[in-house]
């Protein structure tokens, strides 16, 4: 197993461009490679028959299109549908050409650090909070647990991980999601917030290989912290990793956010879906603080992140196998028969703009494709059906607003 982890870590740092990839080194993934020799791999989780593929094939971009073709073969031969999460937009193209259906779920921020800079009229009210931060003794370092262990600062990075899960009501998130791992920190950086030495928040950083840039994949913190923190703790470690010669950073996908881009409605009743699912279950509450920061930050650019199913037609057992690969220990089969009966819901409208979906057992249900208000109402009123599973604090999701 070591051996493997040493050679998809030699694949990504010449192939790696996801700005989640790094996390195909967790252990909840298996790998796909390829029999005709193409240098790759293909990393994915299999539940509900939904072979689960974490962002783009690891791989030449050149390769991209006879890559994806041999794994979409192999789910074939396997009984499974196959599916991409979060692919990005070079990836996109090819495989809408491949005939996989495709629903946006979000953008991503991407920042230059060679350009980033916090002056001008635009970014006042981010100084002043800044500014607010530092009069109350807070301070950013880098941690490297490599170097020089500090137990003190371990304990509390621990104990803000605890407080975090006591509220989400399970353990860490899986798939394209980290972890803090200070037990194996490999090429992990850490950012601390410190007021009188004791860790206030913190941040954890991934790798984006191919982009000489640095993907923020975990935070955690106090319920309580000084006003200013996070914009203290997030532009201050731009700057430290512009000093050491990053060129990129990005805080994560911001899930169904479309204020900067176009995008087509007609599969806004999945989409709708897809982000009512998502809410109810709390599953990216942690990106709302790091959604409110890129609107703050004014990012270099905007990058789509999709979906990609094949078969085409999209189905339910979809949105559970997402949501089961992300958060394994809090989803269950009932959330799929859940799910299933608030779709089928959708059945019952009336609409001139009537497309079709597959649904769970097989049979063609009515949905809508288009535009219309009737069926995003429905949307709404069948999946809040769905119970939450995770208990989210007030903190978690408004403390940055």
């Amino acid at each position: 197993m070591q051996n493997e982890i040493t050679q998809i870590k030699e694949l990504l740092k010449r192939f790696g461009y996801h700005s989640q990839s790094y996390n195909i080194l967790r252990n909840d993934k298996s790998y796909f490679y390829s029999s005709s020799g193409i240098d790759g791999v293909i990393a994915y989780v299999v539940r509900a028959n939904v072979a689960m593929a974490a962002g783009d094939p690891v791989c030449d971009p050149s390769d991209i299109r006879n890559f994806v073709t041999e794994f979409k073969q192999f789910c074939k031969d396997q009984k499974w549908r196959c599916c991409f999460q979060s692919v990005t937009e070079r990836s996109k193209d090819i495989l809408a050409e491949m005939g996989f259906g495709m629903i946006k779920i979000g953008e991503e921020p991407i920042f230059d650090l060679e350009e980033f800079s916090l002056s001008g009229s635009k970014f006042r009210g981010l100084r002043k909070n800044i500014n607010q931060a530092k009069k109350q003794g807070l301070s950013i370092v880098e941690y490297h647990p490599l170097l020089k262990r500090e137990p003190e600062w371990e304990k509390e990075m621990e104990e803000l991980s605890a407080i975090w899960q006591k509220f989400k009501g399970s353990g860490e998130f899986a798939f394209l999601i980290g972890e803090p791992a200070l037990d194996n920190p490999q090429e992990r950086k850490y950012f601390l917030a410190l007021l009188d030495n004791k860790v206030e928040a913190f941040v954890v950083c991934t790798p984006v290989y191919t982009r000489n840039g640095i993907y923020f994949d975990v935070m955690r913190r106090q319920e309580k912290t000084p006003n200013g923190l996070p914009q203290l703790l997030f532009t201050e470690s731009f700057r430290i990793l512009k000093e050491q010669g990053y060129k990129m950073a990005t805080l994560g996908t911001a899930p169904l956010s479309y204020e900067h881009t176009t995008d087509s409605d007609q599969s806004r009743i999945i989409k709708t879906a897809l982000k009512l699912a998502f809410d109810r279950l709390g599953y990216f509450h942690r990106f709302k603080p790091l959604y409110k920061f890129k609107r703050q930050f004014g990012p270099t650019s905007w990058e789509g992140r999709y979906l990609a199913f094949s078969p085409s037609r999209f189905n339910p057992v979809i949105l559970y196998a997402l949501l089961k690969v992300y958060d394994p220990t809090s989803v269950t089969e009932k959330l799929l028969n859940q799910i299933n009966r608030a779709w089928k819901g959708i059945n019952k409208i009336k609409d001139e703009s009537v497309g079709f979906i597959g649904s769970t057992s097989g049979s063609v249900i009515k949905g809508i494709k288009g535009t219309s208000q009737k069926a995003v109402a429905t949307t709404k009123k069948t999946l809040q059906k769905i119970p939450g599973s995770i208990k989210i604090n007030k903190y978690q999701t408004e403390k940055e607003e």
